[in-house]
């Protein structure tokens, strides 16, 4: 994973070195970006007080001259060059704090997939052999397919050749309508190529084999043991959303769904240059999570311990997820959806605490006050709304660093005012001495 989100993700990974838990090392990681920022915070605030100051002086300039635009602007541009002010300066954190937040969550995002989807490679490669010796990860990897009993006729041999990679072994199987040993994802291709029926019969042989994937009860508490999550405080997986509605693992899958879907479901896509998150692993992956012995593992773990209501709203239809009971809520659920509400009420109290109080009650500072886009009712709800959706529907990694960053944000502003405060009140005791 390279560019941008390589790189955050390196310094992520390099404070995870020595921390050993992800979560605190996004909050570490959360304290260094701001602090890199603080300066940008310290001249937003700072401009913002000068914009105060000056506030009167503007309104005077709008009574005056408010009905010539043109002199206006001249006259106010003199003011601030005057009152050495300078509007724009307060912009820029805001132009780098939203970008930012935008690489975070594609890194968190992309970070939370590989570790997931190494979580659940280490559950394959953990899973007892086959009867014939082979691990069940090879086995997913090359899964034989007799293709004499689908009456593939020479048309269809040829597209399948044409529209399918494949090997010379397999080309030659094909030909022959032999038994072929097959990847999921090329199962897939083929069973688009051929009519209903032999799609049908294809599939019957890969849900078959996928069934034969068993685990005993014991043994699939015995692999459930042995899975090392990277838990924080509360939360049991950071690399799962913060919610109650959330199983440590992600649910089993039903055994006719296409491991494209499952794949989109868990937010897991093929990245150049990770080792983690390439093709052939992320196959392996969804056709486990259709296996008996993989819905044994996440039973293990509590996956049945909720029960699921759909919902049939008025363009879409979700379903409601809830523990069975308040013990598995704790037990089994991956979180209690702490997060998301802190994020959204703590971003509504930064929105309030950012935003200048204007004095006076005069149409020019209402005026003043409807052009600022941040004191609008849209601005106000939508920061808080916003992270309540991403909180609640993305890992917890990221919403730890949303949520220190609100936090950080929070008592930053607050030493920063008080800084200001204090200077204010200097600089008048000076001048009220200097003017005895």
């Amino acid at each position: 994973m390279g560019g941008i989100n390589g790189f955050f993700i390196s310094i992520l990974q390099g404070i995870h070195s020595f921390v050993g838990n992800y979560g605190w090392s996004v909050v570490l990681f959360t304290l260094l970006i701001r602090f890199v920022l603080l300066p940008l915070d310290i001249k937003q605030r700072k401009s913002m007080r000068a914009m105060q100051k000056i506030q009167p002086k503007q309104m005077e300039l709008q009574r005056k001259y408010g009905h010539d635009q043109e002199k206006y602007n001249k006259k106010l541009q003199e003011l601030y060059r005057k009152e050495n002010v300078k509007p724009l300066a307060g912009c820029l954190p805001m132009l780098i704090s939203f970008p930012l937040l935008i690489i975070m969550f594609s890194a968190m995002r992309n970070l939370a997939s590989e570790q997931s989807a190494r979580l659940l490679l280490n559950i394959v490669q953990s899973m007892p052999a086959m009867a014939d010796g082979t691990t069940v990860q090879s086995a997913l990897s090359a899964i034989q397919i007799d293709l004499s009993a689908l009456s593939i006729t020479p048309e269809q041999i040829e597209s399948i050749i044409q529209s399918v990679t494949l090997s010379d072994v397999q080309i030659e199987a094909i030909r022959n309508l032999a038994t072929v040993t097959l990847s999921t994802d090329q199962i897939s291709t083929i069973a688009g190529l051929l009519t209903s029926e032999q799609a049908v019969l294809l599939n019957e042989q890969l849900e078959m084999f996928l069934s034969g994937i068993t685990l005993t009860a014991e043994q699939a508490q015995s692999i459930a043991s042995g899975i090392e999550f990277e838990s924080w405080l509360w939360i049991k997986n950071v690399f799962e959303p913060d919610s109650f509605m959330n199983s440590i693992l992600p649910a089993a899958r039903e055994i006719t769904q296409d491991n494209a879907s499952i794949l989109t479901s868990l937010q897991l896509s093929v990245i150049d240059g990770s080792e983690i998150l390439t093709n052939e692993n992320l196959q392996v992956i969804a056709s486990f999570l259709k296996t008996p012995a993989y819905a044994s593992i996440a039973q293990s773990m509590g996956a049945d311990n909720f029960v699921r209501i759909p919902l049939n709203l008025l363009f879409f239809q979700p379903t409601l997820t809830l523990p069975t009971s308040f013990g598995a809520l704790f037990s089994s659920a991956n979180g209690l959806f702490i997060l998301p509400l802190f994020a959204a009420l703590s971003q509504l109290f930064m929105t309030k605490l950012t935003v200048p109080k204007q004095k006076g009650d005069s149409p020019i500072v209402a005026d003043q006050q409807q052009a600022n886009p941040m004191n609008g009712a849209f601005m106000k709800w939508f920061m808080p709304l916003l992270s309540l959706w991403w909180c609640a529907g993305y890992n917890a990694a990221f919403a730890i660093y949303w949520c220190a960053v609100n936090i950080i944000q929070i008592a930053q502003t607050f030493f920063i005012n008080l800084y200001f405060e204090r200077k204010d009140r200097q600089a008048a005791e000076a001048e009220a001495e200097g003017a005895k």
